[in-house]
């Protein structure tokens, strides 16, 4: 039974970013659930504190050995039609070559990738700073983009046409 909970760590990894929220959080149960038959510490606290972007560096840590199945577990992720498992999927695939690659062009690479993909979370610089102001101001210019679609952009007459 643990071999068949170990193996459906990774999957369960990835759905924590799914785009349905009942299905995120019953990712998180079950894996929560795993973390504490398997007596993972760690990974249990990390999902505790819902820290989620550091969950997929914690199985990684834990089971170094298992770095090529969760590769393979990955693969598939790379096709999904939702952008977040896509982009969690190419995280894990730098994170895990950045970890457990001897070349250093390779590791380089991995690094370079993570950081192209940004930080997994934002964190508000804390304080008031030219930062923090920076920090909010692209944090709003986001939202707004997103909730005005592609056509933001489009005169009033190109969207009557």
């Amino acid at each position: 039974m643990r071999k068949d909970v170990r193996r459906s760590l990774m999957p369960l990894f990835f759905h924590l970013h799914d785009e349905d929220h009942s299905v995120a959080q019953a990712s998180r149960k079950a894996l929560l659930g795993a973390a504490k038959l398997l007596k993972r510490r760690q990974l249990r606290k990390l999902l505790e504190t819902e820290q989620t972007w550091r969950v997929a560096e914690c199985l990684l840590a834990e089971n170094g050995s298992r770095a090529e199945e969760y590769l393979d577990q990955s693969l598939p992720y790379l096709q999904s039609p939702q952008e977040p498992l896509r982009e969690a999927a190419c995280r894990f695939m730098a994170l895990q070559g950045k970890a457990n690659d001897s070349s250093p062009s390779v590791s380089s690479l991995a690094v370079q990738i993570l950081l192209m993909l940004g930080p997994a979370v934002e964190e508000p610089p804390s304080g008031f700073s030219l930062q923090a102001l920076c920090y909010w101001f692209l944090r709003a210019w986001r939202r707004r983009t997103r909730a005005l679609g592609d056509g933001w952009l489009c005169c009033r007459s190109c969207v009557q046409s």
